[in-house]
């Protein structure tokens, strides 16, 4: 006999986020605040510096492969050899309680090249002059789409960062998705995280001085695409912020928080 779940369960209260954006908005810094708001988390690291939040303390373990042998002794490890850790009994009983991956952009270049350099050897087997080319690009998109699906499957809350890239199309329309190879794959991946925000400088000069100002797109805007599970309507399409916790907890909270919140005020801040 089945035994049915139920949407209000703990599991499917775990949020799954992907956030991409501009160079300089503090994406990173978002992984600080996912350890202050959920607790002790993990980082899979592809980016070279996590300066910004080296006072968070929080662990992670780099890779600069996507199936290379890994050398715990001379810090080298592979994506994939990451993920394994994550389902033995070492990695569950450090309670970890969030996970991120920062960032796919470089994930991403690290897949291509793994299914590049298969194709390839492949090739030179069957004694080809060159790789089959749709084979590298399927192969590159099942196995990113895989991993970022396994990882927003884990049973914990879930964070994903990559850069903004630019897109025309031949109408002159300007579409920004997040940066990843492949434009199948790129527009693929909101339809995986039940949010998806995208994060937007603004410079402004303000008395002959420049500010910055940072905003959070969370809907379909001027070729940004965002994307909420938010059935109460609680966020704005454009929030000005720089801290997406903040939007998240605004989702999380019961009716009579929310609309404390709200007389006071403290939610007025979308464009």
């Amino acid at each position: 006999m089945f035994q049915p779940m139920n949407t209000s369960d703990d599991d499917t209260a775990k949020r799954k986020v992907l956030l991409y954006g501009h160079h300089g908005w503090g994406k990173t810094t978002q992984l600080k605040y996912f350890q202050e708001e959920y607790g002790p988390g993990f980082i899979f690291s592809g980016e070279s510096g996590l300066s910004s939040i080296r006072q968070a303390k929080i662990d992670y373990l780099p890779f600069s492969s996507w199936d290379d042998p890994s050398d715990q002794a001379k810090g080298v490890y592979s994506f994939r050899d990451i993920f394994k850790w994550t389902k033995t009994e070492d990695f569950k009983k450090r309670g970890y309680k969030w996970i991120g991956i920062d960032s796919l952009t470089e994930l991403s270049d690290l897949s291509y090249a793994h299914a590049e350099r298969e194709q390839k050897d492949l090739a030179d087997k069957l004694g080809k002059k060159h790789a089959d080319g749709f084979a590298v690009w399927g192969n590159h998109a099942s196995q990113l789409i895989g991993a970022c699906k396994a990882i927003r499957d884990m049973n914990m809350h879930v964070i994903v960062t990559s850069l903004a890239k630019e897109s025309t199309d031949d109408n002159g329309n300007v579409d920004y998705w997040a940066m990843v190879a492949g434009k199948a794959t790129m527009q693929q991946l909101p339809g995986i995280f039940d949010c998806v925000f995208c994060g937007v400088r603004v410079t402004q000069e303000v008395e002959g001085r420049q500010r910055v100002e940072r905003y959070v797109i969370t809907d379909e805007v001027r070729g940004w695409h965002g994307k909420v599970r938010d059935e109460k309507r609680r966020l704005k399409p454009v929030e000005k912020t720089g801290n997406i916790v903040d939007l998240l907890k605004r989702l999380d909270m019961d009716d009579a928080e929310y609309n404390k919140l709200n007389q006071k005020g403290e939610t007025a801040n979308g464009v």
